[in-house]
């Protein structure tokens, strides 16, 4: 995969290197804070680790790449980032989309596969992320929310 990202410009490469840094800090946004907790950030980390080891054998190398940079690009995006919540995930959102094009170029063998790995890190965060309400009773109250909080991870990605 990172053959595919070497490809592309320097401003693409380094947005598609710091999509999962990214995918956090749109979580804790959601919650409406700006500060990153160790335990999320940890945890991030973690399942990055996971990814390499685990994950699907073409994109262990971007994930690799990505482990190496995480922490200091989510420390950096946070500082950059505005700080109020809505100007936060609308920026992040934006620095996305040359993402999505990207994602939409690449050969149907990548494209899927890629982006469900992204989903999975991204439901990961949230579910680390999210308050006790959404991850333990919003199932419980209705099936149809969960599916509201899936649509919303798509979009961004």
């Amino acid at each position: 995969m990172n053959e595919i990202i070497q490809n592309q410009d320097q401003e693409l490469q380094r947005v598609i290197y710091q999509i999962p840094a990214l995918i956090t800090l749109y979580a804790i946004s959601h919650r409406g804070e700006k500060h990153l907790d160790p335990k999320e950030e940890k945890s991030a980390a973690i399942y990055l680790t996971v990814i390499c080891n685990q994950g699907p054998e073409k994109f262990k190398d971007f994930f690799k790449e990505v482990k190496k940079t995480f922490k200091k690009d989510l420390h950096e995006l946070n500082e950059e980032l505005p700080g109020e919540t809505e100007n936060r995930k609308a920026e992040i959102e934006k620095r996305l989309l040359p993402v999505k094009t990207f994602l939409k170029d690449l050969p149907e063998t990548h494209e899927v596969p890629f982006k469900d790995a992204l989903f999975g890190f991204a439901t990961h965060t949230r579910s680390v992320v999210g308050d006790t309400l959404e991850s333990v009773m919003l199932p419980f109250i209705s099936d149809n929310l969960r599916k509201i909080e899936d649509e919303r991870l798509h979009r961004i990605l």
